[in-house]
C-alpha cells in the first residue's frame, strides 16, 4: 500500500495514540519520556510482552504501536501480525536491537511502517512522525 491508499493514522482534533511494547521497563520509560513532549502524540498504554500487547491494542485501539521483536510469551513480529489483523489502520513501528536483513524483510512483510534499531534510538521520534504522516522509515544500521 502506498501513502495515498493507507488509512489515516491521525484524527482531526485529537492526539495520535501510541502503545509502547517492550519487555524492559527502562526502555518503555525512555520511549514514553522521548515522546511525552511531542505535541501530537499521547502514550496511551504500555505492554511487557506480545500477548499483553494484543490485549492492550484491543482495549486501547492505538493509532501507532512501537514494539520490540525479542520478548517473552509472544515475540513482536507475531504480536504485530495479530494487531494488524485486529486494527489494520494502526501503524506498527518495530524498535529492536536485532537489525539483520531478515528482520527488516519480516517487518516489511507484516506491514510495519517503520523499523528502528535500538542503537539508533535518537531517530525514534522521527520514525513516529513519519508513520503518523503515512510514510515509511526503515533504519537498521
Amino acid at each position: 500500500m502506498d501513502a495515498g491508499t493507507r488509512a489515516a493514522v491521525t484524527h482531526p482534533g485529537r492526539k495520535t495514540r501510541l502503545l509502547v511494547v517492550d519487555d524492559h521497563p527502562a526502555i518503555r520509560r525512555a520511549i514514553r519520556y522521548a515522546l511525552q513532549s511531542h505535541p501530537d502524540v499521547e502514550v496511551c498504554g504500555e505492554a511487557a510482552d506480545g500477548s499483553q500487547a494484543i490485549e492492550e491494542a484491543k482495549k486501547l485501539k492505538p493509532d501507532v504501536v512501537v514494539i520490540d521483536v525479542t520478548m517473552p510469551v509472544l515475540n513482536g513480529f507475531e504480536a504485530a501480525r495479530e494487531i494488524k489483523k485486529i486494527l489494520p489502520e494502526s501503524a506498527i513501528i518495530i524498535f529492536s536491537q536485532d537489525s539483520g536483513p531478515g528482520f527488516l524483510d519480516e517487518a516489511k512483510k507484516i506491514g510495519a511502517r517503520a523499523y528502528v534499531a535500538k542503537k539508533k534510538a535518537e531517530v525514534l521520534v522521527s520514525a513516529v512522525e513519519v508513520a503518523i504522516r503515512h510514510g515509511d522509515f526503515f533504519l537498521a544500521e
